[in-house]
């Protein structure tokens, strides 16, 4: 069910970490009991109609796109719900609205060079691709929906835009794992414990791992790449 996990949801967590400094932001998260971070995790969010900006409201422009809140709702309210689940202030909605805003934009930017480069997603695949998370999460995916304050054609909408995302990093991005840093990462992990498995039973985990961080790595280099050259503002 790993494709339950948005690439979306991925990007926002990562945008809030760097945004609250990152290895700053998880030393503060660790000092909390795990009694109140479950407590935290369980809690609802609700997004007030303060909040909220009008579905045809421009939010900001990108180039030529204009991105609208009806793309700026559901993902305030994504930021919002993974701080809050991250045991993170959620009181204050202009740095939530700062976050949304540089998620939006790192996305449409994304989408545009993908564009650029020839990169589409079918309507088949996205339903191919709905229809097996569906099958995978069963009743958790309208629990996930409604959690989200997400209507189905938003969450299709979100599907596109990941496997466009996606493509495009297999496309643009040269992402290698050698083995030398496997065996570097697995050293590590074998320092910091003396239980750790043999490294023919870690190798693909760790290498796994390495390729994601890669990913991230490269792919915000590359957002940072596209805002140079765009034409960029924020219009709330």
């Amino acid at each position: 069910m790993k494709k339950l996990l948005m690439i979306t949801l991925a990007l926002a967590f990562a945008v809030v970490l760097a945004a609250c400094g990152g290895e700053d932001a998880a030393e503060e998260g660790n000092q909390e009991t795990p009694e109140s971070t479950s407590e935290q995790a369980q809690e609802s969010v609700e997004v007030t109609e303060k909040e909220k900006v009008d579905e045809t409201e421009s939010v900001a422009k990108v180039n030529d796109a204009e991105v609208t809140g009806e793309k700026y709702n559901p993902i305030y309210m994504q930021v919002k719900t993974t701080m809050q689940q991250s045991g993170q202030d959620i009181s204050d909605h202009e740095k939530i609205k700062e976050l949304t805003l540089d998620l939006l934009v790192d996305q449409e930017l994304i989408l545009q060079d993908a564009e650029r480069a020839g990169i589409e997603v079918t309507e088949e695949e996205v339903d191919q691709q709905y229809k097996q998370i569906e099958e995978q999460s069963g009743d958790q995916l309208p629990t996930m929906l409604e959690q989200f304050q997400l209507t189905e054609e938003q969450f299709k909408d979100q599907l596109n835009n990941d496997l466009i995302t996606s493509k495009y990093m297999e496309s643009e991005l040269n992402v290698e794992v050698t083995d030398q840093e496997v065996q570097e990462m697995y050293d590590q992990l074998t320092e910091q414990s003396e239980e750790v498995g043999e490294l023919k039973e870690l190798e693909e985990p760790i290498r796994q791992q390495l390729r994601t961080q890669k990913e991230q790595e490269q792919l915000k280099a590359k957002v940072e790449e596209l805002k140079e050259d765009a034409d960029v503002e924020t219009l709330i």
